[in-house]
């Protein structure tokens, strides 16, 4: 047996998307995006410049982790590879910064579900990548 093979991988959570950070436990998360020092405008993620103004003066920023659902819609025939139970419902969040984000809406029945409530970011292990790391996803849970 070699050294490799007798000490264990650490695990090591990989957020599924650029925009997502991690805290250390990866307990939590935070959006990144970009704020336009110009018009105000704010992006998730990392564009170079500005939709709204065409400025390039863009600053990092933190968007908020709740936000109130705009809309959703129940997937009865998932893509290929979907691991999660089906049917599930994903849905579409507007955040206070004036951006959207897309993902599965958990912990509430399908029934239950209404536009215009409050939801909460929180993260799941979505899968593993091919070393064996843990895929960090974000979901949206309703606030209680």
């Amino acid at each position: 047996m070699t050294i490799n093979e007798a000490t264990p991988k650490a695990n090591k959570p990989i957020p599924v998307m650029r925009f997502l950070k991690l805290s250390e436990d990866a307990k939590t998360g935070v959006f990144l995006g970009k704020k336009c020092r110009t018009c105000g405008e704010f992006y998730v993620g990392f564009p170079i410049f500005c939709l709204k103004c065409s400025s390039t003066d863009l600053a990092p920023v933190e968007l908020s982790k709740e936000g109130t659902l705009r809309t959703y819609t129940v997937i009865y025939t998932p893509p290929a590879g979907w691991q999660g139970a089906v049917p599930y419902t994903l849905g579409d969040v507007d955040l206070a910064e004036g951006v959207s984000l897309l993902a599965e809406v958990i912990d509430l029945p399908k029934e239950d579900i209404k536009i215009g409530m409050k939801m909460r970011m929180v993260l799941r292990i979505g899968g593993k990548d091919t070393e064996g790391n843990d895929i960090m996803v974000y979901k949206w849970q309703p606030v209680k």
